[in-house]
């Protein structure tokens, strides 16, 4: 409860600076996954960065704490990874990731992403992406250090796998969509 008290305080303050911002009202939902009983939520969305149709990835908010220890303590701050600029490259890109669920675990990759609250701003960091085996299950943590502290999430492969059997269903639905 005192979790969504936060949120929802949080986003009514910054919902007045984010009300000027036409991208907002350009952004396109394309699919969306709820991981962990809701509390990741995957989202492939289109929007204008510069101009240009941009498709992302939004892997959910991350913990922060340690390499063992994380605490969700920020609902607004978000993970944005960029699919590409076409439904194509967006396709591509998710069975990239995918493929790297499916690698030895503790295989370790860097890809660009941004870390911002609520929308992207266009400002890429290097993201470590791990491939992560528990039991029978397979994930990729997604992973930043910033001020001391490490900021992950856990995405399992199925969710991966979800979300962009979503995206083909999109793209079979909206055929003239680039």
């Amino acid at each position: 409860m005192k979790k969504i008290l936060v949120f929802l305080l949080a986003l009514t303050l910054s919902l007045s600076s984010f009300a000027q911002d036409p991208r907002l009202t350009e952004m396109v939902e394309i699919a969306q996954v709820e991981a962990d009983n809701g509390n990741v939520q995957l989202d492939v969305f289109s929007m204008p960065i510069d101009g240009q149709k941009t498709y992302y990835l939004s892997v959910g908010t991350m913990g922060i704490g340690t390499e063992i220890v994380q605490i969700d303590v920020d609902p607004i701050t978000r993970l944005f990874i960029p699919l590409g600029n076409t439904l194509e490259e967006a396709m591509e890109s998710l069975d990239k990731l995918k493929e790297m669920a499916k690698s030895e675990p503790g295989t370790t990759t860097e890809i660009d992403a941004c870390f911002a609250p609520l929308i992207p701003n266009g400002n890429l960091e290097k993201v470590k992406v791990v491939s992560r085996k528990l039991l029978l299950s397979r994930s990729l943590e997604f992973c930043i250090e910033k001020e001391g502290y490490v900021r992950a999430t856990y995405i399992p492969r199925s969710d991966l796998g979800a979300i962009a059997s979503s995206v083909k269903f999109y793209k079979k639905i909206h055929p003239k969509e680039k």
